[in-house]
């Protein structure tokens, strides 16, 4: 008989190998562990982000078609940004748009309340976006630079507020923050630009300019008649979704967004 089948036969592991390889699946499943975590954490970025995307593409365009077919005049440009100074800070966070519903009830001006479309921030609740209208006031208004005296921009946060007016959520993304203490405020900016400007138009009424040397938008304007442009463009700070309503005082987390829009209409000698 062969003396190799007289050796022992082994029916096991022994303590060190079974402890180096619960070792390996330890560190395979810490492994697996961090990859799953990761493309968790990946999957989640890339939603916030697509959702706080998607929300500042429909603010944006919402805003832009209002603003490109708003109604204006010679007095009355069309569109309007009420600014509010705070800590020696300005905020040009309130954009009011002419925009009625049919015919304008005074096609020359001065544009009813009920005409206008509010875009700003809610005021009571700071991460919200908000298109403002209030269909029952009927008061007139100074569409024009008289619009951002204290007593209008009081006016039309008291519209903002008022449970009458509708108010359709643009988004509930921004991001907000409070500056030394005081009350938050939204990362949402508009502005506003004429061509020719409003004091451009004055001193041609005035018969101190040229009519032909006004600033015409690429050169748009005849022997009677020249296109003036009115410029929009909007800047919003928008936070992902799973950090809306989170503090973010140094704009780490927000992603921003601008976008524009023009009206263009006629002015007369």
């Amino acid at each position: 008989m062969c003396p190799c089948h007289d050796a022992p036969r082994r029916s096991g592991l022994t303590l060190v190998e079974l402890l180096l390889a619960v070792s390996i699946m330890t560190v395979m499943a810490g492994v697996l562990g961090a990859l799953a975590t990761a493309a968790h954490q990946s999957a989640a970025y890339s939603h916030g982000h697509g959702t706080a995307t998607q929300h500042a593409r429909v603010a944006i365009e919402r805003i832009a078609g209002t603003v490109s077919r708003a109604t204006a005049t010679e007095g009355y440009p069309g569109a309007v940004v009420l600014w509010e100074e705070a800590d020696g800070w300005r905020f040009p966070d309130t954009l009011v748009v002419w925009h009625p519903s049919g015919p304008a009830a005074n096609p020359a001006g001065p544009p009813l309340m009920n005409e206008l479309v509010i875009f700003c921030p809610d005021p009571d609740s700071p991460h919200q976006l908000v298109e403002v209208t209030a269909p029952a006031d009927t008061r007139p208004v100074p569409l024009n630079e008289t619009l951002n005296d204290d007593a209008w921009r009081t006016e039309f946060e008291s519209v903002a507020r008022s449970s009458t007016s509708r108010k359709v959520v643009l988004t509930n993304l921004l991001r907000a923050g409070a500056l030394d203490g005081s009350s938050p405020r939204a990362a949402v900016r508009f502005e506003c630009r004429l061509s020719p400007t409003s004091s451009q138009w004055a001193s041609y009424q005035a018969g101190t300019a040229s009519f032909n040397n006004l600033h015409w938008p690429q050169g748009m304007y005849g022997s009677q008649t020249g296109v003036r442009q009115v410029w929009v463009r909007v800047e919003l700070q928008l936070l992902p979704e799973q950090a809306a309503g989170r503090a973010d005082p140094h704009g780490e987390l927000a992603i921003p967004f601008f976008g524009s829009a023009s009206l263009y209409y006629a002015m007369h000698r």
